[in-house]
């Protein structure tokens, strides 16, 4: 049987165990179960504090590449993601293709919902999103298949992308030595992608 579902048993046992054997303080019961939740939702379906931070794929500078098993070839990409009191995440995503197939953007977000009853069973999602007429559209999204709270490492596999331009595959790591670097660089060619496209239009339009 899955682990977290073992593990996700053993807490909901301990819970009720709980509550049956002080049965005269079921109203202090009823009403602690909102924070129970919120408790059970944060050990077993997300974890904040290795969710929020700075994340990238390139792993120059760092001594212990291979613990990471980031020493294969990935694209540079930068994630910066935050986690609110109820595990939604919220953040933005840079890397050149990335750029190149949205120039008329200014919001490349990168987003997971709260976590609800699914997330017990069934892999976490991610969706990049970019801001279009007012509102955030879907242009990719990803699930989360491995989580090391250790390494601080996590890997996305893609499921849809509406103009592939990323990876099947993307593993991060938080906090590298390259990170800042790297976060500069691509914000100022991402800042410029807006003038490419339109100079690749005029040059379409003159051979026209």
């Amino acid at each position: 049987m899955n682990k977290k579902i073992i593990s996700i048993l053993k807490y909901f046992s301990v819970f009720c165990l709980g509550f049956l054997t002080n049965f005269s303080g079921f109203l202090d019961n009823v009403t602690s179960i909102p924070n129970s939740y919120k408790e059970f939702k944060k050990v077993y379906l997300y974890d904040a504090e290795l969710f929020s931070g700075n994340w990238s794929t390139n792993a120059e500078y760092v001594l212990t590449i291979e613990e990471l098993d980031l020493g294969f070839e990935q694209p540079k990409i930068t994630m910066s993601l935050d986690v609110n009191e109820f595990g939604e995440i919220s953040g933005e995503l840079l890397s050149k293709k990335v750029c190149d197939a949205l120039p008329l953007t200014w919001i490349i977000s990168m987003d997971s919902p709260e976590p609800g009853v699914s997330s017990f069973i069934f892999d976490r999602h991610f969706f990049l999103k970019q801001l279009k007429e007012g509102k955030m559209e879907t242009v990719a999204e990803f699930k989360l298949i491995h989580a090391d709270d250790r390494k601080h490492v996590i890997e996305l596999e893609r499921i849809h992308d509406k103009w592939n331009v990323l990876p099947k595959t993307i593993k991060l790591a938080k906090n590298l030595p390259a990170y800042d670097d790297d976060f500069k660089e691509l914000s100022e060619y991402c800042a410029e992608s807006s003038q490419r496209f339109f100079e690749k239009l005029k040059k379409v339009s003159s051979v026209e």
